[in-house]
């Protein structure tokens, strides 16, 4: 906050014009198209791990289908 030169207040009241409606208009409608929501802002390793496993499981489909 004081490093960006900001107050709470002036934090509180972007988030509130600004940074809510626009995650309500705009991120909350395309979560339910969404096929996974990873938690914690990627910082989560069970899902990224997941993740992976399925890109990896997917490449190896493609490279044997290949073959």
């Amino acid at each position: 906050m004081e490093d960006r030169g900001r107050s709470l207040e002036s934090i509180l009241s972007q988030y509130e014009r600004t940074v809510r409606p626009m995650h309500i208009e705009f991120v909350e409608p395309s979560k339910r198209k969404a096929d996974i929501i990873i938690p914690n802002g990627g910082f989560n390793t069970v899902a990224i791990d997941m993740v992976l496993a399925r890109i990896r499981m997917l490449l190896q489909r493609k490279l044997h289908a290949q073959t």
